[in-house]
């Protein structure tokens, strides 16, 4: 399948799917904010799955505190590069 009609493909169908999950009742949680929303959401359940790849983080407007949270990945090599060449 083409790239092209795959995006078109995922934009028709994926609409279809959401509606379904949540007729079926089968819409998976995205965010307990209490122990209590835990709680429940694990009443009748034998399994748990957890997905921690995505965090929602939202950016500082201020430029100190935005450094305060930049472990300095993209940097890094570039300073260490740097020093190398003098």
């Amino acid at each position: 399948m083409a790239r092209s009609k795959a995006h078109e493909n995922l934009h028709k169908l994926a609409p279809i799917l959401y509606d379904t999950l949540v007729h079926l009742e089968l819409l998976p949680y995205r965010e307990l904010t209490t122990p209590e929303a835990l709680k429940a959401a694990l009443q009748g359940g034998d399994r748990l799955l957890i997905d921690a790849t995505e965090r929602a983080y939202h950016r500082s407007q201020n430029e100190a505190k935005q450094r305060e949270h930049d472990r300095g990945k993209k940097t890094a090599d570039v300073e260490d590069h740097g020093q190398g060449a003098a």
